[in-house]
């Protein structure tokens, strides 16, 4: 089943089409439906725009991945207004100094990333906020394979909302092991901070997902966040081998001063509920682990 998802631009650009394929299914009348809401561009590292703002209407092929021996994993950005959902994207899709004039608003990323040696393909969907859609947001809490959760550290309120996201994707998705990790960015923002790195920590502890602090306007771990969220997808969705051997590499990558402070921490945590605790929070940053 092929899908033709309408692209937009509020700007005055010309319209275009691109193609993706979904399977027969329920999804497909998902995707039907779907296609007639978004609107948005799709960018890829290897290409010029998908739809260019100077261009006539064209058709442009959405990589999938589906013929490749790489893994294609879709990727939703959630979080309030103003936390940096589309500088994080643009960073990811390697835009953030293009100078392009298009609308920021509902943008796609297509590109690949190499992790462990192994080679991926991310869909980065930033659309949370397009159109303001009570329907388009329900459909983003299903779609995604895995989930950014974006809070500014400058901004509380954001951070509330993001723990209120979690709670909606738990529901969402109920039965799912879905792979999500908390961000708080801006976090070169040292004097304006209003959430701490602790804070942050704990919230992930509680909610049982992955933290990480990162400042897209330095690119301070935002490829660390990238590669972590194919972690993740992976540990959930490859087979304990796969995922052993990964492991196993990683190690050997460690230094000795490193693997004996993992191996501290193991032993005290066991002994003390309070040490537990902190090492569980301590593991919500790593993200080679579930």
């Amino acid at each position: 089943l092929t899908l033709r998802l309408k692209y937009k631009q509020s700007s005055g650009c010309h319209h275009s089409q691109a193609k993706s394929t979904d399977k027969p299914s329920n999804q497909g009348l998902f995707g039907s439906c779907l296609s007639n809401l978004l609107r948005y561009n799709s960018y890829s590292p290897n290409e010029q725009h998908r739809r260019s703002c100077a261009s006539d209407s064209s058709d442009s092929v959405i990589s999938t991945g589906s013929d490749a021996e790489s893994q294609v994993y879709k990727v939703v950005l959630l979080g309030e207004h103003g936390v940096g959902k589309s500088s994080l994207a643009r960073v990811f899709g390697g835009l953030e100094d293009s100078g392009h004039d298009c609308d920021d608003a509902g943008n796609t990323y297509d590109r690949p990333i190499v992790v462990d040696e192994e080679e991926a393909s991310i869909m980065l969907y930033d659309i949370w906020e397009q159109d303001n859609s009570q329907w388009l947001k329900e459909q983003c809490m299903r779609m995604g394979d895995a989930y950014i959760i974006v809070y500014s550290v400058t901004d509380k309120s954001s951070f509330e909302k993001a723990s209120e996201l979690r709670i909606q994707l738990r529901r969402a998705r109920q039965s799912e092991n879905i792979p999500i990790i908390l961000v708080g960015n801006k976090s070169d923002l040292v004097r304006s901070r209003e959430v701490s790195v602790d804070e942050g920590s704990a919230c992930a502890v509680v909610f049982d997902c992955k933290f990480i602090e990162t400042s897209a306007s330095l690119h301070h771990n935002v490829q660390a966040l990238f590669e972590g969220i194919v972690r993740q997808i992976r540990l959930r969705k490859d087979s304990k081998e796969e995922n052993a051997r990964r492991m196993a590499n990683c190690r050997r990558r460690e230094s000795i001063g490193k693997k004996a402070k993992r191996f501290l921490g193991r032993i005290v945590a066991r002994k003390n509920k309070k040490m537990a605790f902190r090492q569980k929070s301590k593991s919500c940053h790593d993200l080679t682990v579930l």
